[in-house]
């Protein structure tokens, strides 16, 4: 079974309000989604929290043994690159966050593939919707 995770964030500068969108698939076929909203956050700050939160919520719905073949898919070349480690961490205000990140991307043994944002690709611009609507406060059908 391949498990996708798909994640995107939306924000400006840490004063102002952000959002994030994740959406989760079983071989090809979309299974469920979430978001949230952050009162202050940067974009790389909704980026991050997207995909955390994402892998996060397979431990609600899926067995240890069903998480064979995960993967974390995101428009966000920096936290894709912080994820598989070929990119390199600096932002200490962030190490929790990113610590989380990557023990599950270990433990799940997780790969990761990069999808180019409103380039109309459907899951991603779903997930940007989501996003952009958490960090409105808005409601999203």
């Amino acid at each position: 079974m391949r498990i996708e995770v798909y994640s995107d964030g939306s924000g400006t500068v840490s004063t102002k309000p952000g959002g994030y969108g994740f959406v989760v698939l079983v071989d090809g076929k979309d299974v469920y989604e979430g978001s949230g909203h952050l009162d202050f956050a940067t974009n790389n700050d909704c980026e991050l929290q997207g995909a955390i939160e994402g892998l996060d919520s397979l431990h609600y719905h899926f067995e240890p043994e069903e998480l064979t073949d995960v993967w974390l898919v995101s428009d966000s070349e920096i936290v894709l690159g912080w994820a598989s480690g070929e990119r390199a961490f600096r932002q200490e205000e962030k190490i929790l966050k990113y610590q989380q990140l990557t023990n599950m991307m270990k433990e799940y043994k997780a790969k990761t593939r990069w999808v180019k944002g409103h380039s109309g690709e459907p899951i991603q611009e779903r997930c940007d919707k989501l996003a952009n609507a958490a960090r409105k406060n808005e409601a999203i059908s």
